[in-house]
């Protein structure tokens, strides 16, 4: 009985060395790739490195991890890299959402970016619609994209962006927050303030879902955008009075408006 005890021991102290070099072993893996992505060497010349090293780690276990370092990373080039090695549709998203922050960046540098920052858009855009072919439910994917189609004024395409998510995700608010926000935009008053007060209606148990799905990609793009659904509410409420400000009435007595509009846009949309 001792002597089984006794190998049972030697046999654990084992595993936990064995877990320990494992760890230690990982460890250096992300710390030369740390190394790698702080290198001031030309682009061209690391980057390659930086590809082949991720091939030496366990991808797949430490996705999130990796993709983390390179979007915190700011480098474009390994990013576009990255979808060429690993062409998952995360992985599309992320690089479409580091295209983003960097055209917002560009953006608060003045004028003499507007150029560039186009250019980081359009390569955002193409981001995420090959994130969508791959996996054409992902609502965070259409939201962005619609949210940029929005901002240069394709409405259209923004509209049938939001309007096909929310055949995915119904009770999804931001959504709802977007297409209000874009008819603000189109000053079509009446519309927004629909879509704002449907978001007032939302539990937090309907929406719950829909909130982990959009705040699953670590890299926080989302910080632009509410990621509960009370900033979402209050943001709506915030328009909602702007809107009824606009159009010059009162919010205790646009009932009859609001519900009139939401049941002439249900009855435009039936075939």
């Amino acid at each position: 009985m001792k002597s089984y005890v006794s190998v049972s021991k030697i046999i654990a102290s084992i595993a936990v060395i064995f877990v320990s070099v494992c760890g230690c072993a990982q460890s250096k893996k992300f710390s030369k790739l740390e190394i790698l992505l702080l290198n001031d060497e030309p682009y061209e010349e690391s980057n390659s490195e930086v590809i082949s090293h991720i091939q030496n780690i366990d991808y797949e276990a430490n996705h999130e991890k990796i993709t983390y370092l390179l979007f915190d990373s700011g480098n474009l080039q390994l990013l576009d890299q990255l979808v060429e090695y690993f062409p998952d549709h995360s992985n599309y998203i992320i690089r479409g959402d580091a295209y983003v922050k960097n055209a917002r960046v560009q953006q608060t540098m003045g004028l003499f970016m507007r150029s560039s920052v186009s250019s980081s858009l359009n390569e955002a855009k193409e981001s995420y619609m090959r994130a969508l072919e791959l996996n054409n439910e992902d609502i965070y994917a259409r939201g962005v994209l619609g949210f940029i189609y929005g901002e240069s004024k394709e409405y259209e395409k923004a509209e049938k962006l939001f309007s096909e998510g929310l055949e995915i995700a119904p009770k999804n608010p931001l959504l709802y927050l977007a297409l209000g926000q874009m008819y603000d935009q189109k000053e079509e008053y009446d519309n927004a303030i629909g879509y704002y007060q449907k978001i007032i209606e939302f539990t937090e148990d309907e929406v719950k879902k829909d909130f982990e799905d959009m705040n699953q990609y670590y890299h926080k793009l989302m910080k632009y955008y509410p990621g509960s659904l009370v900033k979402v509410k209050e943001e709506a409420e915030n328009y909602l009075n702007k809107d009824y400000a606009k159009l010059g009435i009162k919010k205790e007595n646009a009932g009859d408006r609001v519900a009139q509009t939401l049941f002439s846009r249900k009855r435009a949309e039936k075939p």
